[in-house]
C-alpha cells in the first residue's frame, strides 16, 4: 500500500519505531532460557513503589493506593513483593539493591517485576524516576537526586533471570518548571533482551493521575491482568485500549518488549515458560484492519499500537473525525523516534538535523541546547548498579557500554530496612509480602 511506503521514507524513522514497539519481534527465543524455564518452578519476584506525597514537586493523588492495589494482584499471582510507598532516594536506592538480592538468590528461573507510580521526567533523553526528596532547579539537581531508568534496567539484565516487566505509571506532566528543556511524559527505551517496559502512556505524551481511587492506567492493569492464560503482550494491548477508551483519547499506553519466552500472571505457567511470543510479520494490506466500522478497525490499529497500523487507518479513513487522533499518535512517536535516534547520535550535526524538522515540538530547546554541548554521558549508557556490594561481583555486564564506568551505588543517607516501616522521621513505607503459590 502506498501509505506504508510513504511512512517508510518519512525520515527513515519506521524501522527504528517498529523495532522499539516490538523490539526483537522475530527473534527465536533463545536456547538457553528455555532450558532455565524448565527446570524447576517459575519464581517470581516483583518490588512495587509508590509515590504520592513529594515535599518539594505537586503531590499526585493515587500512586500509594495504586501501590497497594498492585501489591496485593502481584502477590496473588505467585508475588514475593515488596511494597514501598514515598521514597526518598535513599530508600529508593536500598530497595532495589534489595530486589536485586532476591532475584540473585533465586537463580535463573525467575521472573522479576518492577512497578513504579509517581512522578517521572525525560531530560536529553533519558527517563528519571523521582524520588519524594527531590529537590531539583537544575537539569544537574535531576541528575543527582533522581534515579536514572536506564540504570535501573541495566541492574535487572545484568542478573540471570527468565524475564524482566517493568511497568512505569510515571508519565505526568513536569513537576520541575524550571526544567525548562525537559520533554513531555517519558522518553522512548529499547527493552534489554527478555525483557517488557509498559509505559502508561506513549512516549512524549503525559499520562493522567485519574480522579478515582487509581490511574487509569492501572485501574486497567488490575481489571485485566487476572483472566487465565492471558500473553503478557497481548494484556498490554487490551491495556492500550482500554486506557484510550477510558480517557477519551487523551492517553494511550505503550510498550516496549524484546521478549524470548511468554508469561501469564494467571495460568499454565510451565507452558508459558517454554513458549515464544505469539508474533506474526505485518501483513502490509488493507485486509488486516476489520472491514464492518471505522470503529472496529480504530480499536484494532490501537490495540497493535503499532506505526503501520497507524498509517494504513490513516490511508483508508482520511476524513473521518477518529483520523485526527491516529495522525497524533503517529506524529507523536515519529517525533520520539527521531529525539531518540538523535540522542544515541549525540552530535551537533544530528541535533541540528533533528531541530531544522521538529523545530516547534516539544524537544526543540533540548536539541539547540545539545547542539553546542553535547552529553557527556551517552544515552543508553548505564552509570551505576544497584545493587550491594556483596553481590557485584558475581554479576557479568552484558551491556558492553557499561565496563569499568559502571559503578556500585551506595545510599547516600541512612535508609529503612527494605522489611519493616519507616524510622527516624522519615515517611516511607516498605512492607514485604511473603511468596503466595504461582497459581494455575
Amino acid at each position: 500500500m502506498s501509505g506504508f511506503k510513504s511512512l517508510l521514507l518519512c525520515a527513515g524513522l519506521l524501522g527504528s519505531l517498529l523495532s522499539l514497539a516490538c523490539g526483537t519481534a522475530l527473534a527465536q527465543p533463545a536456547n538457553a532460557e528455555i532450558a532455565n524455564a524448565v527446570q524447576g518452578p517459575e519464581q517470581r519476584v516483583a518490588l512495587v513503589i509508590g509515590n504520592s506525597n513529594y515535599r518539594s514537586a505537586p503531590p499526585l493523588l493515587n500512586p500509594d493506593n495504586d501501590a497497594q492495589s498492585m501489591a496485593q494482584f502481584l502477590n496473588s499471582a505467585g508475588f514475593e513483593v515488596v511494597e514501598a510507598t514515598d521514597l526518598t532516594q535513599s530508600d529508593m536506592i536500598k530497595v532495589l539493591q534489595d530486589l536485586s538480592s532476591r532475584v540473585a538468590a533465586r537463580g535463573p528461573n525467575v521472573v522479576s517485576m518492577i512497578y513504579y507510580a509517581g512522578h517521572g521526567v525525560q531530560l536529553a533523553g533519558e527517563n528519571y524516576l523521582v524520588p519524594v526528596d527531590a529537590k531539583i532547579s537544575s537539569p544537574a539537581d535531576l541528575a543527582g537526586n533522581s534515579i536514572r531508568l536506564v540504570d535501573v534496567m541495566a541492574t535487572l539484565e545484568a542478573i540471570p533471570s527468565r524475564m524482566r516487566i517493568v511497568v512505569l505509571d510515571a508519565c505526568r506532566n513536569n513537576p520541575f518548571p524550571t526544567i525548562n528543556d525537559a520533554g513531555r511524559g517519558l522518553a522512548i527505551v529499547d527493552a534489554p533482551n527478555g525483557s517488557i517496559v509498559g509505559y502508561s502512556t506513549a512516549p512524549g505524551t503525559e499520562a493522567l493521575d485519574g480522579s478515582g481511587g487509581h490511574s487509569p492506567y492501572t485501574s486497567a492493569f488490575l481489571q485485566l491482568a487476572r483472566e487465565p492464560n492471558l500473553p503478557i503482550e497481548k494484556l498490554f494491548k487490551r491495556i492500550r485500549l482500554d486506557v484510550n477508551h477510558s480517557t477519551d483519547g487523551q492517553q494511550t499506553p505503550w510498550e516496549s518488549s524484546s521478549l524470548t519466552s511468554d508469561f501469564y500472571f494467571f495460568g499454565d505457567t510451565a507452558v508459558a515458560a517454554t513458549r515464544p511470543p505469539a508474533r506474526g510479520p505485518i501483513i502490509q494490506t488493507a485486509s488486516n484492519l476489520p472491514g464492518s466500522s471505522v470503529r472496529q478497525a480504530y480499536d484494532y490499529v490501537l490495540s497493535e499500537g503499532s506505526p503501520e497500523y497507524y498509517q494504513e487507518f490513516i490511508t483508508l479513513f482520511p476524513r473521518d473525525p477518529l483520523c485526527d487522533h491516529i495522525r497524533r499518535l503517529l506524529g507523536n512517536l515519529v517525533e520520539a523516534a527521531a529525539w531518540h535516534n538523535a540522542v544515541l547520535a549525540n552530535s551537533p550535526l544530528a541535533y541540528k538535523a533533528f531541530y531544522d524538522s521538529h523545530a516547534n515540538g516539544p524537544y526543540a530547546r533540548a536539541a539547540l541546547k545539545l547542539q553546542s554541548q553535547p552529553k557527556m554521558v551517552p544515552l543508553m549508557q548505564p552509570t551505576h548498579l544497584l545493587v550491594s556490594q556483596q553481590l557485584a561481583p558475581k554479576l557479568k555486564v552484558t551491556n558492553g557500554t557499561m565496563l569499568a564506568a559502571t559503578k556500585v551505588v551506595t545510599p547516600p543517607a541512612p535508609a529503612t530496612n527494605p522489611t519493616s516501616s519507616g524510622s527516624g522521621g522519615n515517611t516511607s513505607k516498605i512492607v514485604t509480602l511473603p511468596v503466595g503459590k504461582v497459581p494455575n
